[in-house]
């Protein structure tokens, strides 16, 4: 079967993550092509047999001009054209924007689109419009995959029957290279993009006050975004800019963050969170926010992590401190956390993904 994606850039997100693992394991027994709107080379890499095509569209002007209308219609054209010359039996949209992207370019062809739901679409980008095109793309995409249910109860009852909900993998191959270690690093960690919706400022405020009772402790957050200047600013105003480091992007910060006491996903809403997998996979005690959507399909609360409400600094602190003052905790946690390499690896995953297209 030839397979066949759609993304508009191969950054260091988790769209991204997932994607270069998916498209990499397909490769071992499927024709595998990937077609990247953006011409910048892939944070991650790509299996050889990949077939990795970067188009260099244009960029698409903001606004509601005339000029971004005629920019989206050129560039739709031009990604038909690409994948019509590929003669994909399939074409995967990795994200609401490019499954639409996926039926355009399979209208009138003997290609199927299978649109994807990769986020919260309750909440990410959930103007009338943008909530408009998911409902009408899912209506006229041949097959759906959503990584929660509760992502998948967005959609329309006749979307939802074609539906197949598969969960994101542990797609970092270093995760199963990693030990649990008998000393602990005093690092608490965070892992994702610096923006609003992250609550990484709820973290950072929570770790003030974790601070004054473990003064011997640093967080180090993991991830660039437009908010770096806000929350940088945030920690030098709390006092704790010397003890909250910004590391950036980094392609090993899973062999980093495994070494640490306790992994934190701040965030107001997700889709399903690579980076809280990745960590739990890793053994990292964690806590993350009870938020919509896939922590609560993930951890069981006291058993394998720890859940709080969402934008509660309070309830953040006590979590995280449980976790810093009771090595009992901590290790159930770590150990039962490391369940996730079995029940999440790639191999199920990618082996669910490709029974469903092949229906």
């Amino acid at each position: 079967m030839k397979i066949a994606f759609i993304i508009m850039k191969m950054g260091s997100g988790g769209a991204e993550r997932s994607l270069s693992a998916l498209s990499s394991y397909m490769s071992k027994t499927e024709d595998v092509t990937v077609f990247v709107l953006d011409g910048t080379d892939s944070f991650y890499p790509f299996d050889d047999k990949v077939n990795v095509r970067y188009l260099s569209l244009d960029s698409i002007p903001s606004g509601k001009s005339i000029k971004r209308f005629f920019a989206v219609v050129k560039r739709a054209f031009t990604l038909r054209k690409a994948v019509k010359n590929e003669h994909p039996d399939v074409l995967i949209g990795m994200s609401h924007i490019m499954s639409a992207y996926a039926v355009f370019c399979t209208a009138f062809t003997k290609c199927r689109a299978v649109g994807t739901e990769r986020s919260n679409p309750f909440k990410f980008n959930s103007g009338l419009l943008i909530t408009a095109l998911r409902k009408i793309t899912s209506l006229l995409c041949d097959g759906f995959v959503c990584q929660t249910k509760k992502a998948a109860s967005f959609f329309p009852s006749s979307v939802q029957k074609k539906c197949a909900v598969i969960p994101n993998a542990v797609f970092n191959p270093h995760v199963f290279e990693t030990a649990v270690p008998s000393v602990r690093e005093k690092n608490i960690t965070a892992l994702g993009r610096l923006e609003v919706y992250k609550g990484f400022d709820v973290l950072i405020k929570s770790f003030k006050s974790v601070s004054e009772k473990h003064p011997d402790h640093t967080l180090t957050i993991y991830g660039d975004g437009k908010e770096y200047d806000s929350l940088s600013a945030l920690s030098r105003s709390l006092g704790i800019e010397d003890r909250v480091i910004f590391a950036g992007t980094d392609e090993n910060a899973i062999q980093k963050i495994s070494q640490s006491s306790v992994f934190v996903l701040s965030s107001r809403f997700e889709g399903m969170p690579n980076a809280l997998i990745e960590a739990m996979a890793s053994g990292v005690p964690c806590v993350s926010t009870d938020c919509d959507m896939g922590p609560s399909e993930l951890i069981v609360n006291g058993e394998n992590g720890l859940l709080v409400p969402v934008d509660d600094t309070e309830a953040l602190t006590k979590a995280v401190d449980r976790i810093l003052c009771d090595k009992t905790l901590s290790d159930k946690l770590s150990k039962n956390a490391l369940s996730l390499r079995d029940s999440h690896n790639i191999a199920s995953v990618c082996e669910k993904w490709l029974c469903y297209l092949k229906s």
